[in-house]
């Protein structure tokens, strides 16, 4: 069976919106999904936060795709947290079988509670949602094997030249952002032998003259 990577961060709105979708989407196909947790460095190169015109963009942008999808939306005050203690509560809810459902209310904290995911609060609400031992997660956050675990997905992600979440790979071939999860849908399709519809039969894919 193959598998597809899937790195995202509780960072990105747009992988809070491809997580959303990745379960279904891949459904019925012979597909593991592996999910990675990553988060950007200090001062990295392609954070919209730090273009004025392209941050209200991803907010326009998120927002009409959130109504769309029927999620609610509320900006969190605080952009920015101590990003490892998250994801290595994330690392501590999947060893527990449950990273999914973790990952998941991790995100409507962030997004649809608008919440600082770094927070010890935070984090043990977000326990009690998935029946996880609130003070545990809040240890596993600082706990330095699971932090281990988070730098080597890190690692990973430098090695296969990753530059922004949500991305999935699948043979070798890259598909970045939520709005490519069709693209990655296709494509193991197409290598399963499966019919794909053909893209220039799309009217906005004609040409105009």
């Amino acid at each position: 069976m193959d598998t597809v990577t899937f790195y995202f961060s509780f960072r990105s709105p747009y992988a809070w919106l491809a997580f959303h979708r990745i379960h279904a989407a891949l459904a019925g196909l012979p597909v593991e999904l592996e999910r990675v947790p990553v988060f950007p460095p200090p001062n990295f190169p392609n954070d919209p936060a730090a273009v004025p015109a392209k941050l209200r963009y991803l907010m326009e942008d998120v927002g009409r795709i959130a109504a769309a999808y029927g999620l609610t939306l509320r900006w969190p005050e605080r952009g920015d947290t101590n990003w490892m203690r998250p994801h290595a509560a994330y690392v501590f809810a999947t060893r527990r079988g449950c990273g999914d459902a973790f990952a998941l209310q991790t995100f409507a904290a962030r997004f649809q509670r608008g919440a600082d995911v770094g927070d010890n609060a935070v984090l043990a609400d977000v326990a009690r949602r998935c029946d996880l031992d609130p003070a545990a997660v809040v240890r596993a956050a600082d706990d330095a094997d699971m932090h281990a675990e988070v730098v080597r997905g890190m690692q990973r992600a430098v090695g296969q030249e990753l530059f922004g979440v949500p991305t999935f790979i699948y043979r070798g071939q890259k598909f970045w952002g939520n709005d490519r999860i069709e693209w990655l849908v296709r494509t193991i399709q197409s290598d399963l032998g499966q019919s794909v519809p053909d893209p220039r039969a799309e009217q906005l894919a004609r040409p105009s003259a």
